[in-house]
């Protein structure tokens, strides 16, 4: 673009910028909080609810779990056993429980989610110690298992960055079990950014950020089939499988999100950077004094009960500061941004399991967030 051209943007923008009244338009979200937090910044992240209607909230920095209640808005916070744990991605099983990795406590944890009380189960590999010191045990290893899920075969399948595996455990047996992903090295690196979801048919998906790879594991046969990010580096960070069967992908540092067709191994990329979008992007947050970083990097992603897919817009690390929730519509390619009402809120991992909303956790102010959706809004 000629400098003069340059110029001339920056005045406009300057001009629309400082016009924009503060507080012209409503929030179209609505956030709960602050969550209670041992720490100023909790680290709110992932979001589930649990048998009962009720709203578990991981806390990744303070190593703290809340139960909320939407209709009172009360919030009650347990800390985990071992300190600085590191709660990562949970999942509810068939029994009703919630379930989560412990990061640094090379553990899985189980809550009840009627008490709130929790057990922990060691990982029965690269446990460097455990020990109990003034009564609070004490135990890590290089697992750093960061996400689960619950499979299809009823167990709980997790990352495991530091091993370059994946893990599974069955609550019904007790039994363990792990297994190498081909070709994985450094998966060390990419263990605070290891997604794992359920995934088509009899699989769970989960990506390979630092090998520019999303896979897929089939729970009974135990093959990986791994695909290749078009996008040379473009670090794939949100995984999430579709009701048709498809696999929506977030590409991090690609400013794309992508869609995989499995039963072909097709690969489609939809780019979201663009001056039409980063400016309306400001635009709408300035709308309501809010502000965050306006680069479309998109982070955890789902398809919700309208059919289309939702994503946060914030790189899934605290130092993106993004403050936007997306939607992109698969049938026109529509892309559309909402601004939270908190300011570099970066928001954190998305739950679409209750029709009609997108709920998610504001990772730096500690809040809980929700996203009201129609069929035409």
């Amino acid at each position: 673009m000629p400098r003069i051209r340059r110029v001339v943007l920056v005045l406009v923008l300057a001009a629309v910028f400082a016009a924009a009244p503060a507080s012209a338009v409503p929030a179209p979200i609505t956030e709960y909080g602050p969550v209670p937090s041992a720490l100023p910044v909790g680290g709110v992240c992932e979001v589930e609810f649990d048998h009962s209607g009720a709203l578990w909230v991981e806390q990744y920095v303070s190593s703290q779990v809340a139960r909320f209640d939407p209709a009172t808005g009360w919030f009650a916070n347990y800390s985990t056993p071992m300190p600085l744990s590191v709660p990562g991605g949970m999942d509810i099983d068939a029994a009703g429980d919630l379930w989560l990795p412990q990061v640094t406590g090379n553990s899985l944890l189980r809550v009840d989610t009627d008490t709130g009380a929790m057990t922990e189960y060691p990982l029965p590999w690269a446990n460097a110690f455990a020990v109990r010191a003034l009564g609070i045990p004490l135990h890590t290893g290089l697992g750093l298992a960061n996400d689960l899920a619950l499979g299809p075969d009823g167990a709980l399948w997790f990352t495991l960055g530091g091993l370059d595996s994946i893990g599974r455990y069955d609550p019904a047996t007790g039994e363990w079990a792990r297994f190498r992903v081909p070709g994985e090295v450094l998966g060390a690196v990419g263990a605070l950014f290891g997604i794992i979801k359920p995934g088509p048919g009899r699989t769970v998906v989960f990506d390979l950020p630092q090998l520019n790879k999303v896979a897929t594991l089939d729970v009974d046969t135990h093959r990986f089939t791994q695909y290749t990010m078009p996008t040379p580096l473009s670090f794939p960070v949100g995984v999430r499988t579709a009701a048709d069967g498809t696999i929506w992908v977030a590409e991090a540092l690609g400013m794309k999100i992508a869609r995989i067709t499995p039963s072909t191994g097709q690969i489609t990329e939809y780019p979201l950077l663009g001056l039409n979008g980063l400016l309306t992007s400001v635009l709408d947050g300035l709308g309501i004094g809010s502000v965050g970083n306006p680069l479309p990097m998109p982070g955890p992603i789902a398809e919700a009960s309208d059919g289309r897919v939702y994503f946060t817009v914030s790189f899934p690390a605290a130092f993106g500061l993004g403050n936007q929730i997306a939607r992109f519509d698969p049938a026109t390619h529509e892309v559309r941004t909402w601004p939270t009402p908190s300011s570099a809120s970066n928001p954190c991992d998305l739950n679409v399991h209750q029709p009609g909303a997108v709920w998610f956790g504001l990772f730096t102010t500690n809040r809980v967030g929700r996203l009201d959706i129609t069929a035409d809004g």
